[in-house]
């Protein structure tokens, strides 16, 4: 049965599908003569409440299709959704049990056991598509035999990785094949091959169709079956195909639709439906809470082996006993990373694979319940982990569980690398996050996830494991870890954290800060917003400019083959680089532009107009192969050209509203329009902190980044400080919006406090590290402060305020690392 969330993704995809058939219905009804006036079926289609999907797409053939995405966290239930899309789309759209499905994997693993559970007749999967064909299902794989009889009498799934998909020279799946040659026209019948290239012109063939289109031959490919079928494509793990590159590639497919899956949707994919963390968690789908256990010493990963076998022999009495009761399997498993698992990596100061087997061997696990998997070694290929023939009770690996591996049985993550330099951790974390058979066993120690680590800072672990959590789609439950000292007490439960009593009744007026309004009659503003004041005074009209911009690139095209530099890694590091030319090469036209163009233009049909023109100049003077190859290249400099056009419209007006009067630098304690600093924080139950003058009665000092680090040492030290605070990024922080859209958070709010221990003005910083120094964006957020600054003596109090003297003194800088110490005690001892 259909968790709820499965059922509305369901709903929100038969809903989908039955407007996109009512979409082409509509459209069909239209005179042949004027349908050119309304485009095609999609079009009509994406509009309503489908009229903000962006991304708008063409098959190889020329006709419009959609695609769309399902956000669904890993572990939510990605096969079975897609399946009862299969199923959606027969009903709805192809309105046939029979035709064609092409159903794209990420990773070998999965692939191996999505079709492995297809084929099975007695999976439930297979038996959801035999209800969907009418016990008529053929599930098969590139290479093997497919006839046209076939797809007309029964539903074929074609299961592909995703390599298979991309087009290359060495492909199999776009050579000709004898196993597909009733799909096609004879070999003599060169009219009917020269009829079908007409119909389909993306399918490949044989000769030149300029030069000898009488003697042309259409391929007895695969990849040319799937684009005369015009099939549903099912794409998991979709954000890792939504380049340009590959998505052109899907395009090649002629798809009638595209579903794609993915836990982390890209920027500009049409999200047809959206599962969430919580909605998982509440359906007890994964185990929470997870708990994160400290090192007693850093290092010692032979005590915390130990204590992850105590932990795990504890669990499986609890799964014995869950057995008795109730006959529920589950055999706990704890997954072990190590340092190194190659057979000369032994013995070079790291912590090796068979280390770890030879401890546990020696402190009583039995030999036939410990496997390695890696690279090389695979210990689990042969067994099925879910089963109780299997006796697998570790796993040790360095990174090769990290994607495509499930086991719900998973509960421990014992990790011996460094958390901070440790990126696989991140992806390992998803791997004990599946709750067996996907519901809570009622058994508290049954339904939660542990996490042990021997080296690193907790804060490191944490953040690697948050990072985790959002990788897996999860990022809206990881208030559900829990770290915990060696002993077992909790660490890091929220805890909240007021103003200081004393600093609120001395100082209260040093609270507030300014913020910019716009002024609407006499006494009525309100917050200034980029997408009301600029966005919409922004002009596109470019048409001369574009004539001056193209003819300064062209000089520039099909000079230089781009190149990229590759990072030749060893087994103990970077050995060297060297640069390997780009062989891909983009389709160079109006549809690549426009999908660049917008994320700048933020209108579609103004990108659209642009990419049309840009790519008609273009093409007027250098060759198609030139601009295909240069295609990259080409947007780049249009794009930085539009970047600019747009940054010096956009300060312009903003200085026009600030001359009109339009647009005032205010201080105020309104609720609505003004900002005064947070009454409380939250911060984790940690070690107390020993800065003396923060402003609230604890600070989460371990998030602290080295830069911050520095600065709220040298800002505590001063005595002139009244209270300092590190402003988080959150909503309810001060945030500063500027001429861009983005708004500006800076890292550091302090107080300075003259002789007479009286407020003297209110210090805003931004700490920047020496990598960032002169880049664009902290160039951007000088020029603001350096206008908040001017703005003195407009600082004015406002509205309500009658038992407060607002404060009018504010200072905006930009700290330079390097520079911190220098300009604090320039701004706070003098």
């Amino acid at each position: 049965m259909l968790k709820d969330y499965q059922q509305r993704v369901v709903r929100d995809m038969e809903t989908f599908l039955a407007h996109l058939d009512g979409a082409r219905q509509k459209f069909e009804s239209i005179p042949k003569d004027l349908r050119s006036n309304f485009g095609n079926y999609v079009s009509i289609a994406l509009n309503g409440p489908y009229e903000h999907f962006s991304d708008r797409t063409k098959t190889g053939a020329g006709k419009a299709y959609p695609r769309v995405c399902i956000k669904m966290p890993t572990g939510g239930g990605k096969t079975l959704i897609a399946i009862e899309t299969i199923r959606a789309y027969q009903n709805l759209f192809a309105k046939r049990k029979t035709g064609l499905v092409v159903w794209i994997t990420h990773r070998d693993q999965i692939y191996r056991q999505t079709i492995e559970n297809l084929q099975n007749k007695s999976h439930p999967y297979r038996q959801l598509l035999d209800q969907s064909s009418g016990n008529r299902t053929l599930i098969i794989e590139k290479g093997q035999v497919l006839r046209r009889q076939d797809v007309e009498e029964n539903l074929v799934v074609l299961m592909l990785m995703i390599q298979s998909a991309t087009r290359g020279d060495a492909n199999k799946m776009f050579e000709d094949s004898g196993g597909y040659t009733d799909f096609f026209p004879s070999e003599n019948r060169y009219d009917l091959h020269k009829e079908l290239i007409k119909l389909i012109p993306n399918l490949d063939h044989t000769g030149d169709t300029f030069f000898d289109f009488d003697q042309v031959q259409v391929k007895t490919s695969l990849g040319n079956i799937i684009r005369t079928l015009e099939p549903l494509i099912i794409v998991d793990e979709f954000h890792t195909m939504f380049t340009d590159t590959a998505r052109a590639t899907l395009d090649g497919l002629n798809p009638s639709v595209i579903v794609g899956l993915s836990a982390t949707p890209k920027q500009g994919m049409n999200i047809v439906s959206s599962v969430n963390g919580k909605d998982l968690k509440a359906e007890d789908m994964i185990k929470l809470d997870m708990h994160l256990v400290p090192p007693s010493h850093s290092g010692d990963w032979h005590t915390m082996l130990g204590a992850i076998k105590a932990k795990r022999e504890a669990l499986e009495k609890q799964a014995k006993k869950l057995e008795q009761n109730k006959g529920v399997y589950i055999r706990p498993i704890a997954l072990i990373q190590v340092e190194r698992t190659g057979k000369d990596q032994r013995g070079q100061g790291f912590v090796h694979s068979e280390d770890v087997r030879e401890f546990l061997i020696d402190a009583g696990v039995p030999k036939h319940e410990i496997a390695v998997k890696s690279s090389s070694i695979d210990e689990i290929k042969a067994q099925k982990l879910l089963s109780k023939e299997s006796e697998l009770r570790y796993i040790i690996t360095k990174e090769a569980l990290k994607e495509g591996w499930d086991c719900s049985f998973a509960y421990i993550l014992g990790v011996i690398p460094n958390a901070r330099a440790n990126g696989s951790m991140t992806q390992l974390v998803g791997r004990i996050l599946r709750q067996p058979y996907a519901k809570k066993t009622g058994i508290k120690e049954l339904d939660e996830s542990y996490v042990y680590f021997a080296t690193g800072q907790t804060q490191d672990v944490l953040s690697n494991v948050k990072k985790g959590f959002d990788d897996e789609g999860l990022g809206d439950v990881t208030t559900g870890i829990e770290v915990r000292d060696h002993s077992g007490n909790a660490l890091n439960e929220p805890k909240v954290v007021p103003i200081k009593k004393d600093i609120r009744k001395r100082y209260p007026h040093s609270l507030f800060l300014p913020v910019w309004l716009i002024k609407e009659g006499a006494r009525k503003y309100r917050r200034f917003s980029y997408e009301i004041d600029l966005k919409p005074s922004i002009s596109w009209q470019v048409g001369k400019k574009l004539d001056e911009w193209v003819a300064s690139i062209i000089p520039s095209v099909g000079k230089q083959q781009e190149t990229a530099v590759e990072v030749i890694i060893g087994l103990e590091g970077q050995t060297g680089q060297q640069r390997v030319e780009n062989a891909a090469s983009i389709r160079f036209d109006a549809l690549y532009l426009t999908r660049r163009f917008a994320e700048i233009v933020d209108n579609a049909f103004i990108a659209r107009e642009i990419g049309e023109k840009v790519a008609s100049l273009f093409s007027k003077k250098l060759e198609p192969e030139v601009l295909d190859q240069d295609a990259g290249y080409i947007a780049r400099e249009i794009e930085k050209k539009l970047v600019e056009y747009k940054r010096a419209q956009e300060q312009a007006l903003f200085e026009k509203l600030i001359t009109d009067g339009a647009l005032e630098f205010v201080v105020s304690d309104d609720e609505d329009t003004g900002f005064e600093m947070p009454a409380q924080d939250i911060v984790a139950n940690d070690l107390l902190s020993s800065y003396q003058h923060n402003l609230y009665e604890d600070v989460e000092h371990r998030s602290f980044n080295t830069l911050e680090q520095e600065v709220a040492e040298i800002v505590d030290r001063s005595p002139n400080v009244i209270w300092w605070a590190r402003n988080k990024t959150t909503k309810g922080w001060y945030a500063v919006q500027g001429w861009q859209r983005n708004k500006i958070r800076p890292d550091f709010v302090i107080a300075r406090k003259n002789d007479a221990d009286e407020l003297e003005l209110v210090y805003v910083v931004e700490s920047k590290g020496a990598q960032l120094a002169g880049n664009e964006d902290t160039q951007y957020k000088e020029a603001v402060f350096n206008r908040m600054n001017k703005m003195k003596g407009k600082v004015l109090p406002r509205f309500k305020t009658t038992t407060v003297k607002m404060n009018d003194r504010f200072d905006f800088e930009l700290l330079p690392q390097g520079e911190e110490e220098r300009m604090l005690r320039i701004k706070l001892e003098t």
